[in-house]
């Protein structure tokens, strides 16, 4: 049974700031789903609201109807992953002894490291391209490599839900794409329920199930990209001028920015 998260009234924020404000939404359960806003809108807040990482100002986060801040740590790292924007790793730490820490949760005092460990870890490194780098300091890989090594992390930890704030970072445009279909196959292969805060447009819509658009805090829109994304929305959300079309490839829609340069010859063609 995939497990279901949810945020009800959620306000969070920093220091004197609210940044999400009163906010409800349920995360569909074994779905893909994109949060999508322009920066500072709130969508790494609220990701790490979900992630039990920012206590709520208001409201609650529930797992399985139970608050997140009312279950034990261990507890919720065994059925909810989250890759922060940022992490930070011990100095020295190799990429074998990294990606083993997603394993962390699931010890305790009568489970010890095992074949099974050892078997999740081997199946994070595969999935992405980074067993051969199993011995290398994580401070001699370049910055695409290291964000590889990362989601192996998250993977190794093997939840029902994970949550990936801009996992795509340092990405080259090969590897976001091979990323986000390794993502989709965990989803449709496992019913994982995957939540990525994204800034591509294009590819959060191309493999998004469902999609959340943010502004000041708020959901302005979610639902299926097909039914959800219009140039009207993205004006609203983005501040930008632009014509959505068909994705040739995926047939989801695809937004192509005006730009002031531009907006002449679009006027024309349209």
């Amino acid at each position: 049974m995939t497990s279901q998260l949810e945020a009800v009234g959620l306000t969070l924020g920093y220091d004197d700031r609210d940044v999400v404000r009163d906010l409800d939404v349920t995360i569909p359960p074994g779905k893909v789903t994109m949060i999508v806003g322009a920066n500072a809108c709130g969508k790494s807040t609220l990701l790490r609201g979900l992630a039990r990482l920012l206590k709520p100002r208001g409201g609650s986060v529930l797992l399985d109807g139970r608050s997140v801040h009312e279950q034990r740590s261990r507890d919720v790292a065994r059925v909810l992953g989250l890759l922060p924007q940022t992490p930070v790793a011990p100095d020295g730490i190799t990429v074998g002894d990294l990606v083993g820490r997603g394993r962390y949760p699931h010890q305790g005092w009568f489970r010890r490291w095992n074949a099974e460990d050892d078997a999740a870890v081997d199946r994070a490194l595969a999935a992405t391209g980074t067993a051969d780098l199993i011995d290398r300091p994580l401070s001699e890989l370049s910055g695409g490599q290291r964000q590889r090594v990362w989601v192996a992390m998250a993977l190794a930890q093997e939840t029902d839900l994970l949550l990936l704030d801009e996992p795509t970072t340092y990405l080259d445009l090969h590897h976001q794409v091979e990323l986000l279909d390794l993502l989709t196959d965990l989803n449709r292969d496992s019913g994982r329920t995957i939540v990525v805060v994204l800034h591509d447009l294009n590819l959060a819509c191309r493999y998004a199930d469902h999609l959340i658009a943010m502004k000041a805090g708020r959901i302005v829109v979610e639902g299926a990209p097909a039914d959800v994304v219009t140039a009207e929305v993205i004006t609203e959300v983005f501040g930008l001028r632009c014509e959505v079309v068909p994705d040739p490839v995926s047939g989801t829609p695809m937004i192509l920015p005006r730009g002031r340069h531009h907006a002449d010859l679009a006027e024309k063609c349209t």
